[in-house]
């Protein structure tokens, strides 16, 4: 049933993408354009909703959402999240000083009105409509038959590779464009192991969402070359990522 929830998933996303590429040549419409682009990052809720009786013959969907968001999450978790990206962002900003020469301030996004804005429209955007299918279903799947990490590095992967259309249309080609699939999808992989292993020390679907906000949060408002940033932010994610591995290695990721 995964498989066949992946392939779904996979197919929807690609419909909506093509959707919105006839929008924006027929109807020239950008608002309209933006509530697709919306909607198809909802895609792996989608089509969970949809399949759920086939997955889970005698459960029932508002129950198994409500389950997702059932234990209480500790502020201990909250604050390594937290704590953790922060880092990466400074990370990322004084490595990008450092290598690229270019100063700190000129690195953010200015006004505080687009800071919330894009923090709103992101959160929107992936992390509310793609956990309850990724994690919330298919990580907790994989984990009934593989090692969490494995199971990390299965999701991270799919999850990463679900974003093929978008790596087309990102505007690199040759080396750039390897160079851009090699970050994206080693920092997807990387967030994935994360999320992972805070989820399995705190069963709330608001984990991943956290995690998953604050990553593409703090890479959106980081302006600037986005190859450049990228590709520090996925170096800084991978050294987490390792560390966390090796930190749990008999606990969490290993057991």
């Amino acid at each position: 049933m995964i498989k066949k929830y992946i392939l779904w998933t996979y197919v929807m996303f690609f419909v909506f993408l093509l959707v919105i590429g006839l929008t924006m040549f027929f109807l020239k419409s950008q608002p309209v354009a933006d509530i697709l682009i919306v909607l198809s990052s909802w895609t792996s809720t989608f089509v969970f909703v949809t399949m759920f009786r086939k997955i889970y013959p005698q459960g029932n969907l508002w129950n198994f959402i409500k389950g997702q968001f059932k234990e209480r999450i500790r502020v201990s978790t909250v604050l390594c999240v937290v704590i953790i990206q922060f880092l990466v962002l400074i990370g990322s900003l004084l490595m990008t000083n450092k290598v690229w020469d270019v100063p700190i301030y000129e690195q953010f996004t200015a006004s505080w009105t687009s800071l919330l804005i894009l923090f709103g429209y992101n959160l929107i955007l992936g992390p509310l409509g793609e956990e309850l299918g990724w994690r919330g279903f298919v990580l907790n799947e994989l984990q009934k038959r593989f090692s969490p990490l494995k199971s990390a590095i299965i999701v991270g992967l799919v999850w990463g590779f679900w974003h093929t259309p978008l790596w087309l249309m990102s505007g690199y080609s040759g080396l750039q464009l390897v160079q851009y699939i090699i970050c994206f999808l080693g920092g997807i992989v990387a967030v994935s192991i994360i999320i992972t292993t805070f989820y399995n020390l705190n069963r709330n679907l608001i984990i991943p969402i956290m995690i998953h906000q604050l990553f593409n949060y703090f890479m959106v408002i980081q302006v600037g070359n986005v190859l450049n940033t990228l590709t520090v932010t996925t170096v800084l994610y991978l050294i987490v990522a390792v560390v966390l591995v090796l930190a749990n290695y008999k606990k969490c990721l290993f057991r």
